[in-house]
């Protein structure tokens, strides 16, 4: 009988070893995705702001060339103005 709890407590032993070992790998595979989502939703958050400053700086030409009153609708289609807008 002794033979027999001793041969179960060694399988619980050896089960317990590697629920262990696969929880120490999950948990550093989860701290690894983690870091990448991390400094993935800093770079989302970085687009979003240099989309935002460019959008400003659009706003800011669009309103400089109204303001000289250029007539960006004659844009040709290389992207110059025309002459005659000059």
């Amino acid at each position: 009988m002794q033979k027999l709890a001793q041969e179960q407590n060694e399988k619980i032993e050896k089960v317990n070893r590697e629920r262990k070992y696969h929880q120490q790998n999950t948990a550093y595979e989860l701290n690894a995705l983690h870091m990448q989502w991390k400094e993935l939703c800093q770079k989302n958050i970085d687009i979003s702001a240099a989309c935002a400053s460019v959008e400003t700086r659009i706003n800011e030409l669009k309103r400089e060339a109204a303001e000289r009153g250029w007539n960006l609708d004659a844009i040709t289609e290389n992207g110059q103005l025309a002459n005659s807008e000059l």
